[in-house]
This record gives structure tokens, C-alpha cells and sequence, in this order.
């Protein structure tokens, strides 16, 4: 079976709430129709036994006989379509016309104050109005009594009208609903045609962005996300072309070091440990390469679970720098690291790990020889600050809002064997927990990375330890 369309749907729904509203409202109208007919026969009926008892005393003034009085009021008062009667202090009727009515039962004794009541007889029905009334030391009951067949014909009307307009209005209501549902969805279906005849990487968007109403808001949300999602394509390739770039360059060293080495059909053994160690050289920067686009690409896609267990940043510090040490060596930089004693940290430890060794490893290839990298840990309001401070050449104030996108390099990175990936896993790593890595200063003195963590649950920062000592491998 084939579903309905949302504007059949709308309409639909429309039409069922429009159609219980309408039936409602007929029945309120109705039932109040009928309250109006009551209350207005009563008020009749009330106004006939007031004019019946002024002229029954005027009677009663000129003879004193209440039957005789009663039968002349009779004659004064005759009405065709109502019934009359008039009753002595016992309940019975002196006089009476009942015209259809009949007798009503319940009349002795007398009640104290007048009553209203209905009176069904089969098919008809009477509004029944009983005054009880005193002249002097008699005292009188006049019954006075109406139809309710005009009272029942007007309600039979108003059901009538209801049964003719309901329909009516909701026939209309129909025809009208399926005008506003194609009226107001009509945006959306351009949106939907605009969206299926966008190309992947066209600038165009889905239009109706300048409305004010909630169709404006969803065309404005959905371009956004068409804005993020061609800056996240663009991104992709503009990685895949960067990875690309970086991945040819050890494959072609390796390439070259193999073709040049078997070129000849005999060679010193010199010759081929100086091919392997290329070789070897050129596989270490590309299983680096390889594993740092693997970080990225789970971090992108959320699927690098975070470890948390507690660890002491100033022994992280301490590993991470014995770790560059050989690098520190070969580019004849020291490494100095001053924390305090016992700095726990709630943490991923591998993760943190990797983010102090990339910043380190970047100072120390930034660093002129003979410098010294200084790292240090401190409190910094409720959290912690790790500082890492190189002493090279500084960065150009046009690349510093660059230097944490991925396979950016600088000059003397590229020189060095650098992925461009570093910055970027440091960053990610801080951001995961919690906190954030930025270039704090930069010049000629060299720069200043500098790594805010939040309060952890385990920190405790003791005294600064004094002797702060370079690890440097001769």
C-alpha cells in the first residue's frame, strides 16, 4: 500500500481535528438551544400565572365564591394552546382547562413555593409551571402548563442546519486544507529539486535562506550544513593530496636507494648497508607517517576510545625526555624539565605520552645546536600548564595561525623529516582532555608552546623541585 503524502497526511489530520471541533461545537449549541427554549417557556409560563393570580383577586374582590371566581377567570383567561387550572388549598381543581394535558399527579398538598417541572406523556411532553398563592385566609394553586413541541421543533432545526453545514464547512475545509498544504510545503519541494541537482562540489545552496519564518530557519540550517560539508570534502582532499604528496617522498627515496644499489651486479658490502640504512631510515618516516594518519583518522571519525587511568605528569615529563634524547643528541640540544613532585593527572597515558613527545620533538628539531628546550609544568588557576619553550629561529607571524593544520611544514621541519602531523595530534590530544595547546610567544628567542589542562580529580601539585636537570646523552 502505497503512503500518503504529507500534504493528504496534514489535510487529513486538519480535516479530523476540524470535523471533532464542528461536532463539538454542534452539540454545545444544541444542548445550549434547548436550555434557551426551556428557560424561555419558563419565563412565559411565570408571567401567565402572575397575570392569572392578579385576576383571580380582582375576581375574588367582587364575589367572594372562589368557584364561581375561578370559572369566571376561566372564561377571561381561555387560551387554545395552554393549559390552565385553578386548585384550592387541598389540591383540587376548582376550575381547569387542561387542553391535552393531563391531569398531573403529585398536586396535594399545596407546595410551599412555586415549582417547574416537565410532564411526558408518551410522545408529548408539557412544561408544567405550579404557583401557590394567598388572598386574605384562602389559599390557591394556579397550574399553568405549555407545550414543548415548539421547543423540540426548534432544536430538530438547529440539528438540521448542523447536519447541512458541518459538511458543508468541512468540504470546504478539505479543498481549502489541500490549497494551504500545497501552498505552504511548496518551498520545500523547490528545496528537495535544488538539493538533488546539486553537484558535490558546487557553491550553490538550497535558496530560501531570506524567509523569516520556520521555513527560512530550516533553509539556513540545511545550507550550513552544505557549507560544512563541502569544507569537510574539501578537507578530505585536500589530506588524501597532502598524504599523498608525503607518502611519495620515502616511497621514491626507498625506490631510488634500491634501483641505484642493484644497478651494479656486484657491490661491497659498505655499499649495501649504506642502501639498507636508507632504507631503514625512509620505513621508520613512513610507518611514523602511516601510524599519525591513523591517529587522525580515528580522532576525525570519534573512534579512538580514551583510557583514563591516574598518572604523574612529572614522570611523564621525564620518560618523554629520556624518549628525544637521541634526537636531542644528534642535533646537540639538551632537554631541561622542571615540575613539581608527584603532579597526578586523570588521563589517557599513552595519549599524553604522544602529545609531550611531538612537542618535544618539534622544539628540538626548531632548537640551534648548542640550546637548551626547558619544560616546565606549574599550576595554572584550577588546572595545569605545560610549557615547552625552544630556542630557534621563531615563527613568521603569517604562519602561526597555520601551524596546527595538518601537513603544514615549515623550512627547517622539512629539512628535519617532519610529517607536518605533530602539531596537529598535540593539539587533538590536549583538546580530548579537556584543555587546549596554542602558541603562547614566538620570536627571535624562539617559541613557546603552551598546553592548559583542566583540574583533575586526582591533581595535587606539591613544591617545585630545585634540582631541575637536563638529560643529555653524550
Amino acid at each position: 500500500m502505497r503512503s500518503w503524502s504529507l500534504r493528504t497526511r496534514l489535510t487529513v489530520w486538519y480535516s479530523g481535528i476540524l470535523l471533532a471541533v464542528l461536532a463539538a461545537f454542534a452539540a454545545v449549541i444544541l444542548w445550549q438551544q434547548g436550555r434557551i427554549g426551556l428557560r424561555r417557556l419558563d419565563r412565559e409560563l411565570t408571567e401567565l400565572a402572575s397575570t392569572l393570580a392578579n385576576v383571580l383577586q380582582d375576581e375574588l374582590t367582587e364575589m367572594p365564591n372562589p368557584p364561581a371566581a375561578a370559572v369566571e377567570v376561566q372564561r377571561t383567561m381561555a387560551l387554545s394552546n395552554r393549559a390552565m387550572a385553578i386548585l384550592d388549598s387541598r389540591g383540587t381543581a376548582l376550575t381547569a382547562a387542561w387542553n391535552g394535558l393531563r391531569t398531573p399527579e403529585g398536586l396535594a398538598p399545596l407546595p410551599a413555593e412555586a415549582r417547574i417541572w416537565t410532564d411526558r406523556d408518551g410522545a408529548s411532553a408539557w412544561r408544567v409551571h405550579l404557583q401557590p398563592v394567598t388572598f386574605g385566609n384562602r389559599r390557591f394553586g394556579l397550574l399553568v402548563a405549555a407545550p414543548l413541541a415548539d421547543v423540540y421543533r426548534e432544536r430538530r432545526e438547529a440539528q438540521e442546519a448542523m447536519l447541512i453545514g458541518i459538511p458543508i464547512a468541512l468540504l470546504f475545509a478539505v479543498v481549502g486544507g489541500l490549497w494551504l498544504a500545497s501552498v505552504g510545503l511548496r518551498p520545500i519541494t523547490h528545496m528537495a529539486q535544488r538539493a538533488a541537482e546539486l553537484a558535490p562540489t558546487g557553491l550553490a545552496d538550497l535558496g530560501q535562506s531570506d524567509r523569516r519564518d520556520e521555513l527560512g530557519q530550516f533553509a539556513r540550517a540545511f545550507n550550513g550544513l552544505l557549507d560544512r560539508l563541502r569544507q569537510a570534502l574539501r578537507t578530505q582532499r585536500q589530506f588524501m593530496a597532502d598524504a599523498s604528496h608525503e607518502l611519495r617522498t620515502p616511497v621514491s627515496v626507498i625506490q631510488s636507494a634500491a634501483e641505484v644499489t642493484l644497478a651494479r651486479a656486484r657491490r661491497d658490502e659498505a655499499d649495501y648497508r649504506d642502501a639498507l640504512a636508507i632504507v631503514r631510515d625512509e620505513a621508520q618516516r613512513l610507518g611514523r607517517l602511516v601510524e599519525d594518519m591513523l591517529v587522525l583518522a580515528r580522532a576525525d571519525a570519534g573512534g579512538y576510545p580514551l583510557r583514563r587511568v591516574s598518572v604523574y605528569l612529572d614522570e611523564l615529563l621525564t620518560e618523554c625526555q629520556r624518549s628525544v634524547a637521541l634526537l636531542a643528541s644528534e642535533h646537540g640540544v639538551s632537554v631541561i624539565v622542571s615540575a613539581p613532585h608527584d603532579v597526578a593527572f586523570h588521563g589517557d597515558e599513552d595519549l599524553l605520552r604522544r602529545m609531550i613527545a611531538n612537542l618535544l620533538r618539534n622544539a628540538v628539531q626548531h632548537s640551534a645546536p648548542g640550546s637548551a628546550v626547558r619544560v616546565d609544568l606549574s599550576s595554572n588557576g584550577p588546572g595545569l600548564a605545560i610549557r615547552v619553550r625552544d630556542h630557534g629561529p621563531g615563527i613568521a607571524p603569517q604562519d602561526r595561525a597555520r601551524i596546527f593544520d595538518r601537513f603544514v611544514q615549515l623550512d627547517a621541519a622539512r629539512r628535519s623529516g617532519g610529517s607536518g602531523l605533530g602539531l596537529s595530534i598535540a593539539r587533538w590530544i590536549a583538546e580530548v582532555h579537556g584543555g587546549t595547546l596554542n602558541l603562547e610567544d614566538s620570536g627571535e628567542q624562539g617559541s613557546t608552546f603552551c598546553v592548559l589542562l583542566p583540574e583533575s580529580d586526582a591533581a595535587a601539585i606539591a613544591e617545585p623541585r630545585n634540582d631541575a636537570r637536563p638529560y643529555k646523552r653524550a
